[in-house]
């Protein structure tokens, strides 16, 4: 399942969350709104969790007794959440669909919907006019992100737009102990080692795969499922469901992870041509980083500049 969201008080809050709050609201009860959703139970549960979770506070109150022994309601912080993002809202907001990145969804704020569909996944939704943004990160894979778009005889469709670099690897936990690319290379090829992967047409997944082709490594050890951000891996990875998975350098830190740097990538911002009137607002708050220091990104002065043909 992808991930649309919407942030709400500094926080990524998924576009489910808000379509379950609204059933609850009209008819008192989550049980019904994930049917009505077609989601099982317990999914419709983890996500009212993870955003109270996140937002530190609850959505949704129990309350009991009544002829039907109880309903559920929002709590204030639920009604203020659904009345700041109403269907017109959301219609109306800029859509990104973009591999995952911190610094991303940090500048988005509140103005945008995003979907972390991955790179190639990414740019299909814009050439589908599906969607106005995206990021993009397949430098290591193709020389430059501008040269994939050159190869696939887009941009006269889609401006590239200078992003960041950022330290991507492997993360690996921590009961592991301190690990050298040696010793997990090993490890995976005995088939000690259990990996989550990211979701197909992820530059990260594309990444991984000629990461381990030039290891001659195939077939390793995986989860049956994959990870949609660079958080869902190191939640795999933190609950003991895998050992390793690749993942930038900011998440693994961020989670408490070993990291194993991997290589340096550029993180680039693609926009529809017809959509650049609306995505300034974004472009804007890019430019904004300029002169910021993060552990595990690079940000240069020329963030925000329209990279031309002739870069």
């Amino acid at each position: 399942m992808s991930s649309r969201i919407v942030r709400f008080r500094g926080v990524d809050i998924r576009i489910e969350v808000i379509e379950l709050l609204k059933l609850i609201k009209k008819y008192g009860s989550l049980s019904k709104a994930a049917k009505l959703l077609n989601i099982p139970y317990s999914t419709a549960f983890r996500l009212i969790k993870e955003a109270e979770v996140a937002l530190s506070e609850a959505l949704v109150e129990g309350i009991r007794g009544g002829s039907g022994g109880g309903y559920s309601r929002l709590t204030k912080l639920g009604e203020e959440l659904l009345l700041t993002f109403s269907e017109g809202d959301l219609r109306g907001r800029l859509i990104v669909a973009s591999s995952h990145d911190e610094l991303l969804s940090y500048i988005l704020d509140n103005h945008a919907s995003v979907t972390w569909v991955g790179s190639m996944n990414g740019l299909s939704m814009l050439l589908m006019n599906k969607a106005q943004v995206a990021g993009v990160h397949l430098s290591s894979i193709y020389g430059s992100n501008l040269s994939l778009l050159k190869a696939l005889g887009v941009l006269d469709e889609l401006t590239l737009v200078r992003g960041y670099g950022r330290v991507i690897g492997i993360g690996y936990r921590e009961g592991l102990g301190s690990m050298s690319l040696k010793d997990l290379i090993d490890g995976v090829r005995k088939g000690r080692l259990i990996m989550v992967k990211r979701n197909p047409g992820s530059g990260t997944r594309l990444l991984s795969e000629l990461w381990l082709r030039r290891m001659s490594i195939s077939n390793p050890q995986s989860l049956s499922r994959v990870a949609w951000t660079h958080d869902d891996v190191a939640k795999a990875i933190i609950r003991g469901e895998a050992d390793y998975g690749f993942i930038t350098q900011y998440h693994a830190e961020k989670w408490g992870l070993g990291f194993i740097k991997i290589t340096q990538e550029d993180y680039d911002i693609v926009v529809r041509r017809d959509s650049i009137d609306e995505a300034q607002q974004l472009l804007e708050a890019l430019r904004g980083l300029r002169g910021l220091n993060i552990k595990g990104y690079l940000i240069g002065s020329d963030i925000g500049q329209i990279i031309e043909l002739n870069h």
